[in-house]
């Protein structure tokens, strides 16, 4: 193998750098025929941004979910952005917390007492004040079961590096 090579597979199984991301879900249940929502709670690390959506001529942050027969994804929804300005131009980032939010609709098909591993990508390129870092991308899951929903709040599922 060549270094460049390893090098790109060493990057690649290291948790970020820049930032964190935790996934969450609205319920750990999910009666078949209704919707869950799958959040990302991302966290740039002191001194970086990440370009927001709408960022024209940079890499904006980006949530991908894997296509899973019986669940069906809708867009997601990023907040509101910072500006900054780079030569003159105003630039949407994020440079706070921030949550990424994804609803996704689980088929009246599929059969209670089922396990749904929902898995997805977030991609994103993070800079500092001098320097924008190599794109990077992190795969985060969310797990929840398909059956009669009980009384409470969200659940923490799935992984990330952080």
């Amino acid at each position: 193998m060549s270094l460049i090579l390893l090098l790109v597979l060493f990057q690649l199984s290291q948790p970020p750098r820049h930032l964190t991301v935790v996934p969450t879900v609205s319920a750990a249940t999910v009666a078949p025929g209704s919707k869950v929502s799958l959040f990302l709670d991302i966290t740039p690390k002191p001194g970086i941004h990440v370009y927001a959506p709408g960022a024209k001529d940079y890499l904006p942050i980006a949530l991908t979910i894997d296509p899973q027969p019986g669940v069906t994804s809708g867009a997601a929804k990023y907040p509101k952005a910072e500006t900054m300005e780079f030569d003159g131009v105003q630039v949407p980032v994020y440079q706070k917390p921030f949550r990424v939010v994804e609803d996704v609709t689980v088929g009246s098909s599929l059969k209670t007492a089922t396990t749904l591993t929902l898995t997805g990508t977030v991609k994103y390129q993070a800079c500092d004040d001098r320097i924008c870092f190599i794109p990077a991308s992190v795969p985060v899951t969310w797990t929840v079961t398909v059956g009669t929903p009980k009384a409470g709040g969200a659940g923490r599922a799935g992984g990330a590096g952080r």
